[in-house]
């Protein structure tokens, strides 16, 4: 017979039976602890739960205080002892919530002088340690009144390869908590006793030990053992909220941000090996006794000097931004004043540059002066287009007047003077002026008016004038 099979024939045979948990326990050990002492009460037996410690608050909606007890007071009898002489015969009377004790006196009188009162010795038939490996892990409650583990049999329930303290041990690995292997007792006893209350605080245990059904302790076992818990009655809502907390109290914390500037710094310990520094700083980093890294206040943050960027680089590396908008004003002179522009510092000024006189077009005397700038602000359209001997001009004085009747086309200019200097002849016909009586050969020749392009713009006034 498997420990298993023993200890579900203990239980049968067992009356008043003692159920506790380890000095430190988990939320499976006192789910599987209530889970149980509620089981064996159901079945007809006497049973106790007894833990000193305190009860997480998790474990609030399984009405702890209902079935756990902080000491061993309940499990012994009150003993009210008076001579047999004087007694004849008795009976008791439950009356609401007081029990009457009868004595009935014999040939005597009785008072509260005859009775003697007493604690008797722990009745205990069984006891069942859950989660307990060693026995100095044993409630505090238990350990105090060592004759309870010498008066009755001791059993235990792990999921542990070790715990040998009683004469009756039943371990199991493979399960995924206590509660799965109070389930699997109470399918091998009694599983009809198991309501909604036991199922709840079973499944309770599973879904702590197994982080939700989320870690490798789950097995096909763990599921179908949960279902059937379900299916019994358990609140697997209740349970799942009310779980939610603890278990994320549960998992590993990372070191609290220091937020007084220090900055931890870790290191693996290389012996035979020291650390030189090239340049001293002004806060030195001395290992402690520990062999690890003090910390040490940072005055300063850590900078790369100058302008911060989206890179390592140097400044002086980078490129001029080129955004118009973060550019400087600069003043720009007006292209068609006539006013000299304000030389810029640095650049050559325009009595340094030498002068180049253009070389005349064709048709052009070389000695022909075409004056200062001032001369030149002065001068006209007209004067100007003679000056540079304009296509203007030419494509006039060759192109034929189709609608005139006699004169063909305009007399050539001849250099007249001693500088070689040419002059136009002006011919009033070529232009459909009609002969003018107060014109005779001694006047100047009339200029014809220019042949304008249409693309040419007029320059445009200097402002203010």
């Amino acid at each position: 017979m498997d420990n298993k099979a023993q200890l579900a024939e203990k239980l049968k045979a067992a009356n008043n039976v003692l159920v506790t948990v380890s000095n430190s326990p988990s939320v499976d050990q006192l789910a599987a602890c209530i889970g149980m002492t509620i089981w064996l009460n159901k079945m007809g037996k006497h049973a106790t739960a007894v833990f000193s410690g305190d009860i997480p608050n998790t474990l609030e909606f399984l009405e702890p205080e209902e079935t756990l007890e902080k000491n061993t007071d309940s499990l012994r009898d009150f003993i009210i002892a008076l001579d047999k002489s004087k007694a004849d015969k008795l009976r008791y009377k439950v009356e609401d919530r007081v029990v009457k004790i009868f004595i009935t006196p014999y040939r005597t009188s009785l008072s509260a002088a005859d009775l003697e009162f007493s604690q008797g010795d722990f009745n205990i038939d069984a006891i069942v340690a859950i989660g307990v490996t060693k026995q100095e892990d044993l409630d505090q409650a238990i350990v105090a009144h060592g004759r309870i583990l010498h008066d009755a049999v001791v059993t235990t329930i792990n999921t542990s390869e070790s715990g040998d303290i009683g004469s009756i041990n039943w371990r199991d690995s493979s399960a995924s908590s206590l509660c799965e292997l109070v389930y699997d007792l109470c399918l091998v006893i009694d599983a009809q006793q198991i309501d909604p209350q036991i199922a709840t605080a079973l499944l309770t245990g599973i879904v702590a030990e197994t982080n939700r059904f989320s870690n490798d302790r789950t097995t096909p076992n763990t599921m179908s053992t949960a279902a059937a818990l379900m299916a019994a009655g358990a609140n697997q809502q209740l349970v799942a909220n009310k779980l939610a907390d603890s278990l994320e109290q549960v998992q590993p914390k990372t070191s609290p941000k220091n937020d007084d500037g220090t900055l931890q710094i870790g290191h693996s310990d290389t012996a035979g090996q020291a650390e030189t520094m090239s340049e001293p700083t002004t806060n030195p980093v001395v290992p402690d006794n520990d062999k690890t890294l003090s910390n040490r206040m940072i005055t300063e943050p850590p900078a790369l000097g100058g302008q911060l960027t989206a890179n390592s680089l140097n400044q002086d590396d980078l490129e001029p931004s080129t955004d118009p908008l973060s550019l400087p004003p600069v003043d720009t002179a007006q292209l068609l004043s006539r006013e000299p522009l304000t030389p810029i510092v640095g650049e050559p000024q325009p009595s340094d540059i030498p002068t180049v006189q253009p070389s005349p077009g064709p048709g052009v005397d070389s000695n022909l002066s075409l004056g200062t700038e001032t001369d030149k602000d002065n001068q006209t359209l007209s004067e100007i287009e003679q000056a540079v001997d304009s296509p203007h001009l030419r494509g006039a004085q060759d192109q034929p007047d189709q609608e005139q009747n006699g004169d063909s086309s305009m007399a050539n200019t001849q250099p007249e003077g001693p500088d070689d200097t040419k002059s136009l002849e002006f011919n009033p016909a070529n232009f459909g002026i009609e002969d003018d009586p107060d014109i005779s050969a001694d006047s100047p020749p009339q200029v014809p008016p220019p042949i304008i392009s249409p693309d040419f713009l007029p320059p445009e006034p200097p402002p203010g004038k």
